[in-house]
């Protein structure tokens, strides 16, 4: 009885971490960096938010990175995309070709790639 009733709870609580549409998350970057062929240049860490739709995920863009990009940045949400006990998963990509990444286990990270440069992020993310 024990046993069912702690597997009951610990499917309860799995299944309140699961990211849902509407659901806004609040990252933290942990390492961000242009990597040029010469030389990689650490930059100063910030935060960012962006909130879950159905098939994109949408940048705040007045404060942290992605702050002064327009009225809005998104990227679509590829057609990989799993929830399971352990979180979201799923690819991102903007429509530019240039901007991509990877939401897993609370954990973004991405990449925007401009001719020689790559800039390269990867924070932590939860939800609020």
């Amino acid at each position: 009885m024990k046993k069912n009733l702690l597997a009951l709870l610990l499917s309860i609580i799995s299944c309140q971490s699961i990211g849902a549409v509407g659901d806004s998350y609040n990252c933290t970057m942990r390492q961000f960096m242009d990597v040029t062929p010469d030389k990689i240049y650490q930059k100063p860490l910030q935060e960012f938010t962006f909130v879950m739709k159905e098939d994109k995920i949408v940048f705040t863009v007045d404060k942290g990175y992605f702050a002064g990009l327009g009225e809005y940045l998104e990227m679509e949400v590829s057609r990989f995309r799993e929830s399971s006990a352990t979180g979201e998963h799923f690819f991102v990509n903007a429509d530019n070709l240039r901007d991509s990444g990877v939401f897993d286990n609370n954990h973004f990270n991405y990449t925007y790639v401009e001719g020689a440069l790559t800039q390269q992020m990867i924070a932590i993310c939860f939800r609020y």
